[in-house]
């Protein structure tokens, strides 16, 4: 119980300091760190229809000058990798995980650093799963973009790197070209 308890901390002091030095997204930081306060480890459980905690990865190259994204299969949107927390309370282990699992690469990006973009959205209701929130933690991770990737079948269309420059013309996912830009000001 106390190491679950420690992890949740852990969370809410990073979600915390982000917040602190990205004002844009204190709001943010601030309504996901009231939820885990209220749910604790089952705000991180699907099974909390009404929201749950969920993990990304944004992937670009070492110079990032080109972003590596999936086309998801359910939402038919070019997005970062991303995926529920399942009970898992290390976001960064969760996004990690994903990016691994939908990508089909093993290598281990490298982590630019801690949480790079909160953000909480709607999702609408599919098939028995009612309309509910993610609450999205979002790392920022880099590898080589000449490493060969095989997507997930089950849940990607498609995998593919993308220049950063002009990207706003080319992807029409406002919401993915807005964390790119965030990238360029890197």
């Amino acid at each position: 119980y106390l190491e679950i308890m420690t992890e949740i901390e852990k969370v809410i002091t990073s979600l915390t300091l982000h917040g602190g030095s990205n004002p844009s997204e204190k709001g943010f930081c601030d309504e996901i760190v009231a939820w885990i306060e209220r749910y604790r480890e089952f705000a991180f459980l699907k099974d909390n229809l009404d929201g749950h905690i969920t993990a990304s990865m944004m992937i670009t190259n070492p110079e990032h000058t080109r972003v590596l994204l999936m086309l998801h299969k359910k939402l038919r949107m070019w997005v970062q990798f991303w995926g529920h927390c399942d009970g898992e309370i290390d976001t960064l282990s969760v996004a990690i995980r994903e990016f691994h699992e939908e990508s089909g690469i093993s290598i281990e990006p490298n982590l630019v650093w801690g949480i790079f973009h909160v953000d909480i959205h709607e999702i609408p209701q599919y098939k028995t799963t009612p309309k509910h929130k993610h609450y999205d933690i979002m790392y920022l991770g880099e590898i080589s973009d000449t490493i060969e990737f095989a997507r997930q079948e089950a849940e990607v269309d498609d995998i593919r790197w993308f220049d950063i420059d002009g990207i706003e013309n080319t992807l029409w996912e406002k919401w993915t070209v807005s964390r790119i830009e965030k990238i360029k000001t890197l």
